[in-house]
């Protein structure tokens, strides 16, 4: 990846000045540079402060329904926690006793917090802090590219790419490991840099869904080579993912317990009706309408294949994100697993897009996409607007450590 690139002086101070009257409006203003180290040093210390300044209840109510809310909750319990408790947990976490301890990062992040403080703004602060540098690692891949340019292309891409945002440790653990996958993905595919697949073992200690992504990984890494058969079988999973619930199931009766259960937790008959019947008819269109585009992106993708191969920087991504595809596709009707997992693919198709047809293929097309996720981003805007307060967007810095802090 290349080095930062050489920046004014006064550009920094002025993103300094702003940073210390509002870190809000220090963002926006980075926005319009997002190749600069100055910008990523604004993401970055704004993201942590988003972070310290997250405000949920304790424990969900008719008002907040959020996860975040349960985490709070769960890390007030963690004070009466003592140390050989914990380890105790841990141990039936590598051992799978029980199957009844899937993960443990939420739980070795809050016992740690926990130690020295019953705050929880600081516990999302930590959460923040993780979350922001692994996104922030993987979003450098895009803007340090040449294409990336103060556009509205680029624009539209930075914002696919970075669609799993900061608000998302809300549900810390998935969106987490999501960030620590996609930032493996590409130092494996596209640097060849194959220690990454340590990291990548990393994310079911993260969140126990991630054993899925290991085996694409896995899949991927060994059989990719077969271009045409996954080609073919990407475009067949689009049509016959109905069969995927009765199939999930019984893979997962030939799982170690601790899957089985998360599989049969997922594939849930009634837990699958709630999801569906938790969106209305809106949420559903776009949310089917962001499926179809997606898709229609990677056929355009598999239409111009040939040179996406001859380009080394997208290459192997390329011939990764077909075989990934084809699980999110096949897995779709799993709320929990197709539903979150495709979000992994954005930020690979938004790299591949920029690397071989920005401002020379399919202008229109990626155009469209503003209107395709006009429903997330509206949805997004409530959800920020649900766990912050109004003068987090106006004041300092100095006034958001002290108004949480202290």
């Amino acid at each position: 990846m290349s080095s930062w690139p050489r920046e004014n002086n006064n550009e920094r101070m002025a993103k300094l000045a702003l940073f210390i009257i509002s870190p809000f409006i220090a963002f926006l203003y980075s926005l319009k540079n997002m190749k600069s180290k100055s910008s990523y040093i604004v993401f970055f210390l704004s993201s942590i402060l988003f972070g310290l300044s997250f405000t949920v209840p304790s424990g969900k109510t008719a008002e907040n329904m959020s996860d975040g809310a349960s985490y709070r909750l769960n890390f007030e319990l963690y004070r009466n926690i003592n140390y050989s408790e914990f380890i105790e947990g841990f141990k039936e976490y590598i051992t799978f006793k029980d199957g009844s301890v899937k993960d443990y990062y939420f739980d070795t992040i809050a016992f740690i917090t926990s130690r020295f403080t019953d705050n929880y703004h600081v516990l999302f602060m930590f959460f923040a802090i993780i979350f922001a540098f692994f996104s922030l690692k993987s979003f450098k891949f895009l803007t340090q590219e040449y294409n990336f340019s103060f556009s509205l292309a680029s624009f539209i891409l930075a914002y696919l790419f970075m669609i799993n945002q900061i608000f998302n440790i809300n549900g810390m653990r998935f969106w987490t490991a999501a960030w620590v996958g996609v930032y493996a993905v590409f130092q494996i595919f596209k640097n060849g840099n194959h220690r990454y697949y340590w990291l990548a073992v990393t994310t079911p200690f993260i969140h126990a869904s991630f054993w899925v992504y290991i085996g694409i990984l896995i899949i991927a890494s060994i059989f990719k080579r077969y271009e045409k058969f996954w080609g073919v079988l990407f475009v067949v999973s689009f049509f016959i993912s109905t069969i995927s619930i009765e199939l999930v199931r019984n893979i997962g009766n030939l799982l170690p317990p601790f899957l089985e259960d998360m599989v049969q937790s997922y594939t849930n008959e009634e837990y699958i009706i709630q999801k569906e019947q938790e969106k209305g008819f809106i949420s559903l269109f776009f949310s089917y309408a962001v499926i179809i585009y997606i898709n229609v992106l990677v056929l355009l993708f598999i239409r111009n294949a040939k040179a996406i191969k001859d380009n080394n920087k997208s290459k192997s991504l390329y011939l990764f994100l077909l075989v990934y595809m084809t699980f999110v596709n096949f897995s779709m009707p799993i709320p929990s697993l197709g539903g979150r997992f495709i979000i992994l693919s954005y930020p690979i198709i938004a790299y591949i897009w920029l690397t071989n047809f920005k401002d020379r293929k399919y202008q229109k097309i990626l155009y469209v996409m503003p209107f395709v996720f006009l429903f997330q981003f509206y949805m997004q805007f409530n959800l920020y607007k649900l766990v912050t307060e109004p003068y987090f967007y106006f004041t300092s810095p100095f006034y958001l450590i002290y108004r949480y802090l202290f």
